[in-house]
């Protein structure tokens, strides 16, 4: 007896120990096996990302600090940065996978006081303030063993949509040997650009703010940028840009004709009001100054796109200020803003400045595509009346466009624009293997560094830095910023909140206004009481205020109910489907055993075979 039940024991834990050692190595082999069953694939890496991972010659390591003990303690303010933790490290790991070991990764929990924390500062990463003297850190970090260090100094969760693009551009900068050339013809240094203190103040306080940097600072962190005179030699260039084009020379007028007719990149800042004042840098002083307006029409007429010198483009559905005047400044969002191609791929916000009004006509062998413009309500005002109104136009107003195609010169071989001999050798560009590009935007003042502020969902800076990718095939990053947006809103919510906000937005108008008046009423009565009235008529005064606090305490209380059954239903909503998961997934469990059950009692049951009727004759 005690021999067999040895033998029962030493079976089963032979049984446990493979059925361990399978699970053990079957989790392992099954790393490599994944499948991405999200709508946008948002846990697969895009196929230019895998080119630079797959590119990499050195070691590249990872640093992940997340302040993870922080983030336990559950406070409110840090739960969109827990969830994207675990996004950021799943994406990570996968960079990790792809790499043949190339990329190692580290996550590290910088506690206060802590190594880890000084190594975060070192890094500049950018804490998050807590509760006490507490401190959150989410960035990511990397290093090679040639001493490149860059930095994320925070991950926000409204970058998560360019958390892939953010990662690889990381990457690629610090890895990459050589960078693309890119030379920027200026008449204007846009560095110390300046508006005067009138147009500051109709702009708006972010404007006012101190200057930042122009939206050139991103291109140099990313390209090898030289600012061009203007008779440079644009031959070794992969593209051109020019901006605020006044007064050009014919030779370089002829240069740039060149450049592009041999297959060069040409991106054309113009602007019909400049309003950030006269150039001011060493390159402008080559040119003659005049008036702040510019335009490149001399080639850009030829080759199908026009801007009128006089006229600037308004946009009331658009416009970043409410006072009277037409709505020059805008901040153009949605459909105003193309993502053909990736070029305008992750810039959900561009502001613009009194900027012109492109006209874009047919030309043989040159396709047109519009890049920027304002809403259907758009229209154009006089450059030298800014002041007069109008009711809104009946089309979009063209800010942006691009040109493709095959590109005739527009000088038309005039021996007095490009004399022989005279000029920079231009042609042909090294950019040449490709079709020739020309992007033209009609206005300059989004260059300039209160313009061009970032924004969470990008800027001016952004859109420059996502045209020239996608000009240049700088490793395609243009495309991986057009990969699909994977923030969802919570649909069926929002129309519970809208359907709530409807039926409740009398009730919430009036308690505003109650609330309004209760404070006038305090106010009035905190005045009464200072101008040292007679006894008599503070008691008077200090009754009203009781009776005018009672009230708006009465307002507040019945506000903020509204406010608790309005987050109650959506928080209701959650419990059903909670208890619905937890439940449903197990009682289906469940049901399948019940089911076999069932079937063998039921075959079990010896039923009473039943006799033939037959009926009496």
């Amino acid at each position: 007896m005690l021999k067999k039940n040895a033998k029962v024991l030493a079976a089963l834990f032979l049984i446990a120990l493979i059925t361990f050692s399978s699970v053990t190595l079957l989790a392992r082999a099954s790393r490599a096996l994944k499948v991405d069953l999200t709508q946008d694939r948002i846990y697969s890496l895009s196929d230019e990302t895998k080119t630079v991972v797959a590119g990499l010659t050195h070691p590249v390591r990872l640093k992940l600090f997340y302040s993870r003990t922080e983030a336990l303690k559950g406070f409110d303010s840090l739960r969109a940065y827990s969830n994207y933790f675990f996004y950021v490290r799943d994406l990570l790991r996968e960079y990790a996978s792809r790499s043949r070991g190339k990329i190692s990764l580290e996550i590290i929990d910088p506690r206060r006081d802590s190594r880890e924390e000084r190594e975060a500062l070192h890094y500049g990463l950018r804490p998050i303030p807590t509760a006490g003297d507490d401190r959150f850190y989410f960035g990511l970090v990397l290093t090679t063993e040639f001493g490149q260090e860059k930095a994320i100094p925070l991950l926000s969760p409204e970058r998560q949509q360019l958390a892939e693009y953010d990662i690889t551009e990381m990457i690629h900068s610090a890895t990459s040997r050589t960078k693309k050339r890119i030379g920027v013809l200026s008449t204007v240094n846009l560095e110390t650009a300046a508006y005067p203190a009138g147009t500051a103040r109709a702009m708006g306080p972010a404007e006012n703010a101190p200057r930042g940097p122009s939206a050139l600072e991103p291109l140099k962190a990313h390209y090898d940028v030289t600012m061009l005179t203007p008779h440079a030699d644009l031959r070794k260039l992969d593209a051109v840009v020019v901006i605020h084009p006044r007064n050009l020379p014919e030779q370089t007028l002829a240069a740039l004709d060149r450049y592009v007719t041999g297959g060069g990149k040409l991106v054309v800042f113009q602007d019909p009001v400049f309003m950030a004042g006269a150039p001011g840098s060493a390159a402008a002083s080559a040119y003659t100054t005049g008036e702040n307006a510019s335009n490149l029409n001399r080639l850009l007429s030829a080759w199908g796109c026009e801007m009128a010198p006089d006229v600037i483009a308004a946009d009331p559905g658009t416009s970043a200020r409410a006072e009277a005047g037409p709505a020059t400044l805008m901040t153009l969002k949605g459909p105003a803003i193309s993502r053909e191609d990736g070029l305008g791929a992750g810039v959900n916000q561009v502001r613009v400045f009194n900027a012109g009004a492109l006209q874009i006509r047919a030309v043989p062998g040159i396709s047109a595509a519009v890049l920027l413009r304002t809403s259907e309500a758009g229209y154009t005002v006089r450059a030298d009346d800014t002041q007069q109104r109008a009711s809104g136009g009946k089309e979009a107003v063209t800010l942006g466009v691009r040109l493709t195609g095959s590109f005739r010169s527009a000088l038309g071989g005039d021996p007095a624009a490009d004399p022989a001999g005279a000029g920079p050798q231009a042609a042909p560009a090294s950019g040449g293997k490709a079709a020739p590009v020309v992007v033209v935007f009609s206005d300059v003042d989004m260059l300039t560094g209160p313009m061009a502020a970032a924004t969470a969902g990008g800027g001016n800076a952004d859109l420059l830095l996502s045209v020239m990718e996608g000009l240049t095939g700088s490793v395609s990053l243009a495309s991986i910023k057009a990969r699909g947006r994977i923030i969802r809103p919570f649909s069926t919510v929002d129309r519970m909140e809208e359907a709530y906000d409807a039926s409740a937005a009398t009730t919430i108008a009036s308690l505003q206004a109650e609330i309004a008046a209760a404070e006038r009423e305090l106010g009035t009565l905190a005045r009464k009481s200072q101008e040292g009235e007679e006894s008599l008529l503070k008691e008077e005064i200090l009754r009203s205020r009781k009776m005018a606090e009672a009230k708006l305490a009465r307002a507040k209380e019945e506000l903020a109910a509204l406010q608790h059954k309005k987050r109650a239903m959506v928080e209701s909503l959650f419990t059903k489907w909670k208890v619905f998961i937890l439940l449903g997934g197990p009682a289906l469990v469940l049901l399948i055993p019940a089911g076999v059950l069932a079937g063998r009692l039921f075959g079990r049951i010896d039923l009473p075979k039943r006799k033939p009727w037959t009926r009496g004759i």
